[in-house]
């Protein structure tokens, strides 16, 4: 099972911050070095389950590399390499045996830092590597089945690959590549002995652009196989994973959110159930990303996909429910609905009883778990008025939020915006009648944490019918980081979590890095179910407009050292205690480098309306080595435990780096 799927907060796509909660957007934001590694593309042989791995690693800032990190396997640098060039990578290591076959992420890490992750296919096929043969439009590279290879397209060249086959033999092609972050948008084309076209396929529903062909032999011979961009683009990252076997051409999984212990079916466009799986149990984990495998009695080899396993009660939708009479009943443990909207206008039903009055809250998960469904949501009193209704909200798939006004029931229409419909037409519906929760954002998938010094991120907090103080606090962080739990005040909705690595004479180890997960609880122990973090890495520069940013489910925050930074902070003390109407003192010092002797302006990281109430914090400009803050607390100022979060900003020439202070706990006592 993969590693990541322990995570204590698991992960997906949101994919934007709320603007107006960061004011100092940029300050709070993980500062992004002109040194962090850049991965272009991933060349992998053998990456299979309990196989020795070579791959290299092809992109920009790669000097100084000490590791490719997956979730199931760490591969380091090939004995001999010139690590002082910035050159692909050449790295090589073992694959975990029980490693389950799919899409994972992968990070280059090197001195300087760790990169935004790439994404690699683990297989169980015989990989085969891409010889020159494939550029041959009259030849083309010759296969045996089953097999995968992968490769680059270059601008208007196609790869062209054969296979022989005799008169009955089935075949399926499943290409890889928006599914991996390719700029690839891949058509496959299959051309028979007597040269006419076989089978032509662009996109598959649910697929992210990506795409599959199955077709079978009408005679004896060598069949061609075409693979190319549909706009005929190409370059250093348009790359592809190409499978090719006899296996299932399902074209989703079913449901796409699963409870634990329950089956997950793969559908082909028929709406037949080809097979069945079931993921692998999670233990504290409120959801999280998993891969799973497919195969039937008569396949060569698997067909795999990513579904999200919770452990919230869910329930299947079931049919006839395409009218208000009909409506299925949401029972009263079902915190998820699942369904599909299985043809052109399906619309779906579902019954909601509420006992007494009480808010409700309905959240989609379609386009982030690689669903096609644009999911329109309308909610109807019991006298057939309508209440509310939502298509998108905003970045996010659609949701609803109502005050149920009473006790009696209320009726969920579900339908598609445009009227589609198909096996590939899944939903998920995550139901909040009355029930807390909280959800965190990040502004980016890692953090690289200068030596002998701090880095922040900023994370937004959305509570879901819930309003009190909330304790965060860094799991499984790597051994040379530190981050100190943070408590947030009720309502607050911003908070920059700072990561510290206080050894500054520390020698570059594995000990640098690895990923991150949060605990997130409330200080008085209130039970508050585990949170789901959702990465939401910056888009793509202006320049780089045609570069494919996948809008699926992420579940990869990752933490890597540094090198030191301009300067650097200390706070003493790191806990204070004020009593109301009174005021308190603490003294951040600062390390810096030889040419950063100019003041730099000591201010808060976050806006003073997130403070608690009565509380104002007094900053100043640190002309020398250290600077007095004076935090005040009034006559009615609101007792317990916050924290305070500051920076540091300096300029010299052009250059104008802010650096975050490590968080201050304030405890508020009455006189």
């Amino acid at each position: 099972m993969a590693v990541y799927v322990t995570q204590i907060i698991s992960s997906r796509c949101c994919l934007f911050l709320k603007a107006a909660s960061l004011c100092c957007a940029m300050a709070i934001l993980p500062s992004l070095s002109a040194q962090d590694p850049v991965v272009d593309r991933i060349h992998a042989v053998d990456l299979s389950p309990g196989k020795k791995a070579s791959v290299v690693v092809s992109g920009k800032q790669l000097t100084g590399a000490m590791s490719l990190w997956t979730p199931v396997g760490t591969l380091k640098p090939k004995e001999g390499t010139d690590l002082t060039k910035d050159q692909p990578v050449t790295l090589e290591g073992d694959i975990r045996a029980d490693a389950v076959p799919g899409i994972y992420p992968a990070r280059m890490v090197t001195n300087h830092g760790c990169s935004e992750a790439a994404w690699i296919v683990v297989d169980d096929l015989p990989a085969v590597a891409i010889a020159a043969e494939a550029d041959d439009r009259k030849s083309g590279q010759l296969l045996a089945l089953p097999c995968c290879i992968s490769g680059q397209i270059n601008p208007v060249v196609s790869k062209f690959f054969r296979v022989a086959l005799t008169t009955g033999q089935s075949v399926s092609l499943d290409v890889f590549a928006r599914r991996l972050g390719s700029d690839l948008d891949p058509l496959l084309r299959v051309i028979g002995p007597n040269g006419t076209e076989v089978a032509y396929s662009d996109d598959l529903p649910g697929a992210e652009g990506d795409t599959q062909l199955q077709f079978t032999a009408m005679t004896d011979g060598e069949y061609r196989i075409e693979v190319r961009d549909i706009r005929y683009s190409g370059g250093a990252r348009h790359l592809f994973h190409l499978r090719l076997g006899k296996f299932p051409a399902g074209s989703s999984a079913s449901p796409r959110v699963a409870q634990t212990g329950h089956k997950v079916a793969l559908i082909a466009a028929t709406g037949e159930v080809l097979t069945e799986c079931s993921p692998q149990p999670l233990a504290d984990v409120a959801s999280a990303i998993t891969p799973v495998v497919f195969k039937t009695a008569d396949s060569d080899t698997s067909v795999f996909g990513t579904v999200l396993v919770t452990n919230d009660a869910t329930q299947p939708e079931v049919e006839p429910n395409d009218t208000r009479e009909q409506a299925m009943a949401v029972a009263p443990e079902s915190q998820v609905l699942t369904g599909t909207l299985q043809g052109k206008g399906d619309v779906d039903w579902f019954k909601i009883t509420a006992t007494e009055a009480t808010p409700l809250l309905v959240m989609t998960r379609t386009r982030e778990m690689n669903s096609p469904t644009d999911v329109q949501l309308e909610l109807f009193s019991a006298d057939g008025g309508k209440m509310v209704e939502n298509d998108d909200a905003g970045p996010r798939d659609a949701e609803i939020s109502a005050q149920l006004p009473a006790a009696g029931d209320f009726f969920l229409k579900v339908s598609e915006i445009a009227g589609r419909g198909g096996s590939e037409w899944t939903y998920a519906l995550d139901i909040f009648k009355g029930r807390k929760a909280v959800r965190i954002s990040a502004a980016a998938d890692r953090i690289n944490v200068p030596r002998g010094g701090s880095a922040t991120m900023a994370l937004t907090v959305r509570r879901i019918q819930y309003d009190g103080p909330l304790k965060i606090e860094a799991v499984g962080l790597p051994a040379a980081v530190t981050m100190m739990p943070l408590m947030i005040g009720a309502k607050q909705s911003t908070v920059p979590v700072v990561l510290t690595a206080s050894d500054a004479a520390a020698t570059a180890s594995d000990a640098d890095w690895g990923p991150v997960s949060f605990k997130v609880s409330s200080p008085d122990g209130t039970s508050i179910p585990a949170s789901e973090l959702q990465l939401a890495p910056p888009p793509p520069k202006k320049t780089d407009a045609e570069i494919f940013r996948s809008a699926r489910l992420r579940n990869d925050l990752f933490a890597a050292i540094a090198p030191a930074a301009q300067f650097a902070f200390t706070v003493d003390p790191a806990n204070v205690t004020v009593t109301q109407g009174m005021a308190v003192t603490v003294v951040v010092k600062s390390t810096r480098a030889a040419e950063w002797t100019m003041p730099i302006d000591i201010a808060l990281a976050v806006p003073a309306d997130q403070l608690p109430a009565g509380i104002t914090i007094a900053g100043g400009s640190m002309a020398a080595g250290e600077l007095t803050v004076t935090i005040t607390a009034a006559a009615d100022a609101a007792v317990g435990p916050f924290t305070v979060f500051l920076q540091g900003k300096a300029k010299k020439d052009n250059v104008e780096p802010v650096h975050p202070v490590p968080p201050l706990v304030v405890e508020v006592k009455t006189p």
